[in-house]
C-alpha cells in the first residue's frame, strides 16, 4: 500500500472518530473543546486525567448509558459511486466481453485447439473467481464482483466446449453449467450477496435453454428443473433474497411450460406443479412477496389443468387442488382479518420496525376468494357425471369445510366463503318458489347463528342472502309464473308471504345490533322495515289486481273493480300504519302512513274520478272521505291527549 493511500485511510479514520467523539459527548454536557483525548495507537478515546486539587465526590451523579456504537457504510459520494460501482461495473463487463472475443478470435484463427481454449477459459475463470474470493473480506462488493465474473467466464468456456466447438455432449455440458450455478450460489450464501444468487438462479435454469436439444426428454427437463428450484429456492428463502426468489419462480414454471407441460408424463406435471406451486405460495403469503405469489399460484394451477387434460383418473385433481389451496388456507387462519384491504406495500411501524398488517392486500384476497372456485373445477373434474346430475352439489360440498372453519372458530373469511357457496348451491338446485324459500330459511339461519354465538359477521350473510331471495322472487320467478296460479294463494303469493315475513323478522331483532353501532343499525333497520311495507303494499296490490282479472269477468267490470279494491287497500293500510304509530309512539310508522295516504288521495282525485264507473266513483271517494276524517281524528285525539294536563 503506497504512502498516499494510508494517508487517505487514516484522515478517513480520524473523521470518523471525531464524529463520533462529539456524538458521545454532546449528550452529557462536556464541550467540545474539552473532548477526551484519542490514543494514537488504539485509536480509541481516552479517560480524562482528573485534577489533583477537585476532591473526589461522595456519591456520583448518575449518568446515561452511552449510546451503542453502530458499524456502517458512511454513504458513498457521487465520486465514490462512479469510481466504485460505474467503473467496476464496465471492468466486469469487459472481463466477460474480452474472455469472449478472445475465444472467438482463437476460433477464427486457430490459434489454440477447442479444448485448450475451453480449458483456458476455466483456468482464467478460477484464478478471477479466487482473487475475488480472497478481496471479499476486505472490499465486499468489488470481490463478490470479482467472483461473479469469475463464474461468468467458466460458465461461457463450458457453454462454448458444448455449443461451439461439440467438445462435450450436451447432457454433461447441462450439468457443468448446473454444477457452476449452484457453486456459485453456495459461494453466496455463504458471503450473503443476494447479486451472486441471482446470477446462480440464472445461470442454472438457463443451462437446458442454452444447450439443451428440441426433442430433449421432457421428464429429465422437470426432474433438472426441479432439483435446481430445490436447492435455489432453499437458498433463497432462508436468506429472504426476493430477487432471487423472483428468478426462481419465473424460470421454473416458464421454462417447464414451455418446455415439458404438452410433452412430459401427465403425472410428472402434476407433482412438479403442486410441489412448485405449494412452496412458492407459501412462502410468497409469508413474506408478502406479490410477484412470487402471483407467478406460483397462476403457473401451479396452469400445470395442474394441463395435467388433468391428459390423466385417465381424475380424481387426483382434486387431491392436488387441496394441496395448492393449503397456503391460502394456512394464511386465512393465520391472518384472518380481511378489512381494510390495502393496495400498497405496508411501511414498518416506527417503534416495532416490522409491519402489522390492519387487513389483507389486494392480492391476498384475490387469492383467497378465487381459490374456492378453482376447488369447485377440481371437484367436478374429479366426477363430472356425479354432479352434472346434481345441480349445486359441488357449490355445497365446497361450501362444507369453509362453514366448518369459519364457525367452530371465529373466522370471518371462511365463514363468508362458506355462505355465498351454500347460496349458490340453493340457487342451483332449486327452482321458483322452493328457491325462495330455502333462501329465506338461509338468510334466516346466519341471522340466528349471530345471536347464538355472540357474532356480528352473520347478519351480513343473511342481509345479502335475503336479497338474492328478493331479486330472485321479483325477478325470474316473476317472469315465469304460470297463468293459472291463483292470487294471494298461489305458490308465487305464498313466496311473497314468507319474504315479508323474512324481511320483518330481520327489522324487528333478527339483525343483530350492537351499541358502537347505532347509525348502521338504524339505518340498516330502516331500510328492512321500508322494504317490508313496500312489498306489503305493492304485493297485496299486484294480488288484487290478478284476483280479479283471473275471475270471469270483462275486462272493464275487473278493471273497474281492481282500481276501487287497489284503492280501499292503499288507505286501509296508510291508516293501519297510522294507528300502530299512536300505538307504539312510532313517528316513522305515521310518516310513512301519510305518505302512502297521499299516494291513495293522488289515486282517486287523478285516477279514479276521471276512469271509474258511478258507482264505483262513488265508493272510492266514500273510502277516502271515511278514511281521511278517521286520520284526522286521530291527530286531533293525539294533540288534545298531549295538551291535557
Amino acid at each position: 500500500m503506497s504512502l498516499e493511500e494510508r494517508m487517505d485511510r487514516l484522515e478517513h479514520r480520524l473523521a470518523v472518530l471525531e464524529t463520533l467523539v462529539r456524538q458521545l459527548a454532546a449528550p452529557r454536557g462536556i464541550p467540545v473543546g474539552s473532548a477526551p483525548v484519542l490514543d494514537e495507537v488504539n485509536a480509541g478515546p481516552m479517560p480524562p486525567r482528573p485534577a489533583m486539587a477537585a476532591p473526589a465526590p461522595k456519591m456520583p451523579p448518575p449518568r446515561p448509558p452511552a449510546p451503542a456504537v453502530v458499524k456502517g457504510i458512511l454513504p458513498l459520494t457521487s465520486e465514490q459511486w462512479i469510481g466504485q460501482r460505474v467503473f467496476l461495473g464496465i471492468g466486469v463487463a469487459a472481463l466477460l466481453a474480452a474472455a469472449g472475443y478472445l475465444l472467438k478470435l482463437s476460433f477464427e484463427r486457430n490459434w489454440i485447439t477447442p479444448v485448450m481454449r475451453c480449458l483456458g477459459g476455466v483456468g482464467a475463470g478460477v484464478v478471477v473467481g479466487a482473487i475475488g474470493w480472497r478481496l471479499h473480506s476486505r472490499y465486499r462488493t468489488y470481490g463478490a464482483a470479482l467472483i461473479g465474473a469469475g463464474a461468468g467466464i467458466i460458465y461461457l468456456s463450458v457453454w462454448a466446449a458444448a455449443k461451439l466447438y461439440g467438445v462435450v455432449p450436451s447432457a454433461p455440458g447441462i450439468v457443468g453449467l448446473a454444477l457452476i450455478s449452484v457453486a456459485l450460489a453456495m459461494i453466496a450464501y455463504a458471503i450473503n450477496v443476494e447479486a451472486l444468487g441471482t446470477a446462480a438462479a440464472l445461470g442454472a435454469f438457463m443451462a437446458p435453454v442454452l444447450l439443451g436439444e428440441s426433442r430433449a426428454n421432457a421428464n429429465l427437463l422437470l426432474l433438472y428443473l426441479a432439483s435446481m428450484a430445490v436447492g435455489l429456492g432453499l437458498v433463497a428463502a432462508r436468506r429472504r433474497w426476493r430477487l432471487t426468489m423472483l428468478v426462481v419462480a419465473a424460470s421454473y414454471f416458464g421454462v417447464g411450460i414451455a418446455g415439458a407441460a404438452e410433452r412430459a408424463i401427465p403425472w410428472a406435471v402434476l407433482v412438479y406443479g403442486v410441489g412448485g406451486g405449494t412452496a412458492g405460495l407459501f412462502i410468497g403469503m409469508r413474506e408478502r412477496w406479490w410477484e412470487t405469489r402471483l407467478l406460483t399460484f397462476s403457473g401451479g394451477w396452469w400445470l395442474l389443468a394441463a395435467a388433468n387434460d391428459r390423466l385417465a383418473t381424475h380424481w387426483v385433481t382434486l387431491v392436488a387442488a387441496v394441496i395448492l389451496a393449503a397456503p391460502v388456507w394456512w394464511h386465512g387462519l393465520r391472518s384472518p382479518r380481511v378489512l381494510p384491504i390495502h393496495m400498497r406495500p405496508l411501511e414498518p411501524l416506527p417503534a416495532t420496525g416490522t409491519a402489522e398488517p390492519l387487513g389483507w392486500s389486494a392480492g391476498e384476497a384475490f387469492y383467497f376468494f378465487v381459490t374456492p372456485f378453482l376447488l369447485a373445477w377440481a371437484l367436478h373434474a374429479s366426477a363430472p357425471g356425479r354432479f352434472d346430475a346434481t345441480p349445486g352439489l359441488v357449490a355445497l360440498v365446497v361450501a362444507i369445510p369453509y362453514l366448518l372453519a369459519g364457525y367452530l372458530r371465529p373466522l370471518a373469511p371462511f365463514a363468508a366463503v362458506g355462505a355465498a357457496a351454500a347460496g349458490i348451491a340453493v340457487s342451483q338446485h332449486w327452482e321458483g318458489a322452493q328457491q325462495v324459500y330455502v333462501l329465506l330459511g338461509l338468510a334466516l339461519v346466519w341471522a340466528t347463528l349471530d345471536h347464538r354465538l355472540n357474532r356480528l359477521d352473520g347478519r351480513w350473510y343473511g342481509l345479502l342472502t335475503l336479497a338474492a331471495a328478493l331479486q330472485y322472487l321479483f325477478d325470474q320467478a316473476a317472469r315465469t309464473r304460470e297463468a293459472s296460479d291463483a292470487a294471494f294463494t298461489g305458490p308465487w303469493a305464498l313466496a311473497l308471504w314468507a319474504a315479508i315475513a323474512a324481511a320483518t323478522a330481520f327489522a324487528s331483532g333478527g339483525w343483530r345490533t350492537v351499541p358502537e353501532g347505532r347509525e348502521e343499525t338504524r339505518v340498516v333497520k330502516a331500510g328492512l322495515w321500508a322494504v317490508a311495507g313496500a312489498m306489503t303494499l305493492f304485493g297485496v296490490t299486484g294480488e288484487i289486481r290478478r284476483y280479479f282479472e283471473v275471475r270471469s269477468l270483462t275486462t272493464e267490470s275487473a278493471s273497474l273493480a281492481s282500481g276501487l279494491a287497489v284503492s280501499a287497500w292503499w288507505l286501509v293500510f296508510a291508516s293501519a300504519l297510522v294507528v300502530a304509530g299512536f300505538r307504539l309512539s312510532l313517528k316513522p310508522a305515521r310518516v310513512a302512513g301519510l305518505a302512502a295516504a297521499g299516494m291513495a288521495v293522488l289515486k282517486v282525485v287523478f285516477f279514479d274520478l276521471s276512469s271509474l264507473d258511478a258507482l264505483y266513483r262513488v265508493g272510492s271517494v266514500f273510502i277516502l272521505a271515511l278514511v281521511a276524517l278517521s286520520l284526522a281524528y286521530l291527530y286531533y285525539r293525539s294533540d288534545r291527549s298531549a295538551r291535557t294536563p
